[in-house]
């Protein structure tokens, strides 16, 4: 009996999602710029994946000092709802920052498990982690923040929110989310629909495209969270207006 007991502890270890809590409140971070890099666990060369990781974020950071969002997505509306017919979208950003970037940024704080490499990029001075930032959090314990349901008011900023299904890794579903949190911004920004077809009134059928050309300035990824029951990834971002 105990030992049945002693493996179903283990068990519930392993399936246990502890982030150091810079991750889950990035916006609670002493400085800027900063970012933060998720990738899959190396399961060798470890100290190359982290510097990997380090020059992703820096082009994380040059990315979200300032881009362009250009692109759209075709929607089909009938009675039974709207339906998304394919999307396309581009980024672009003054790369040159990103060897600004390497050469100003120091890699602050990494986290490794048997899924994920994460690793915080800033600046070194104005970013010294305390003991509770640098805490584990078990996000079976974190509750559902309130920015899931209602978006945050701030003035001078816009916010929006990504989510992810969960994909084939943890690390593709935090990186699609926070891909969508930033696509959602632009479109909170500045959205042009244009409709391209429609038809008679009694089928009810209308296709439209919803563009979007939009610069982005000073993006901010402030919290994350994941709900672990339903496998669902949240990200929420901001901008200035």
């Amino acid at each position: 009996m105990k030992f049945i007991v002693l493996l179903i502890s283990l068990c519930s270890a392993a399936l246990a999602q502890e982030y150091p809590r810079w991750f889950l409140q990035q916006d609670k971070l002493p400085c800027r710029p900063n970012a933060v890099m998720v990738m899959q666990a190396p399961s060798l060369q470890k100290e190359y994946a982290v510097e990997l990781a380090f020059r992703s974020g820096c082009e994380l950071a040059a990315k979200y000092t300032a881009v362009r969002v250009n692109g759209g997505q075709t929607f089909w509306t009938t009675e039974a709802g709207v339906h998304s017919m394919g999307a396309h979208y581009s980024e672009v950003f003054d790369s040159s920052l990103i060897e600004q970037y390497q050469s100003t940024l120091k890699i602050i704080d990494t986290f490794i498990d048997r899924n994920k490499l994460i690793v915080l990029v800033g600046d070194s001075v104005s970013c010294a982690l305390d003991d509770a930032m640098r805490s584990f959090v078990r996000i079976e314990d974190v509750p559902q923040p309130s920015w899931v349901e209602t978006l945050p008011s701030a003035e001078g900023f816009y916010f929006a929110v990504g989510t992810s299904e969960e994909y084939y890794t943890e690390v593709s579903s935090w990186q699609r989310a926070e891909q969508n949190a930033v696509l959602a911004l632009a479109r909170t920004t500045h959205t042009k629909v244009v409709s391209v077809q429609k038809k008679s009134a009694v089928e009810s059928q209308d296709l439209f495209n919803e563009e979007v050309d939009v610069q982005l300035k000073s993006v901010e990824i402030s919290e994350r969270w994941r709900d672990a029951q339903k496998k669902i990834f949240y990200i929420l971002a901001r901008t200035k207006k």
